[in-house]
């Protein structure tokens, strides 16, 4: 019978090096996942829409959710075809009760936009 030691050679860590890691693991995952369960709700929005009105405004449309009634400030702007900003708006909304709404945004354009797209949605301050 051949000695495995001898042949592969032998490991110089405790048993209990393997057992001790894992639950190092499973302490960072647990402390995660609580981190991430823990933390507010964000905002969200995206647009839903936009309509090129003529060559100086557009209209775009906002989905925007709100878990909490907050005060929030979206920043949208309108394209040009060579995809510079031609125009750009920030809007404020009041903390109402509604979780869901649909926003419509007016531009006034140096020149005509082709697309509508949100910059950002975040809490007022």
């Amino acid at each position: 019978m051949t000695d495995l030691g001898a042949r592969y050679g032998t490991s110089n860590r405790p048993r209990w090096f393997w057992p001790l890691i894992a639950a190092i693991g499973i302490t960072i995952g647990i402390a995660f996942a609580a981190w991430v369960g823990f933390q507010d709700k964000p905002i969200t929005a995206r647009v839903w829409g936009y309509d090129v009105v003529d060559d100086h405004n557009i209209t775009i449309k906002l989905d925007v959710v709100r878990p909490d009634p907050l005060d929030i400030e979206c920043t949208v702007y309108a394209q040009a075809a060579d995809h510079s900003i031609v125009g750009e708006k920030t809007v404020e909304l009041p903390a109402i009760d509604e979780e869901e709404i649909r926003l419509e945004v007016d531009i006034e354009t140096e020149r005509r936009a082709v697309t509508g797209v949100l910059r950002t949605c975040v809490a007022a301050e």
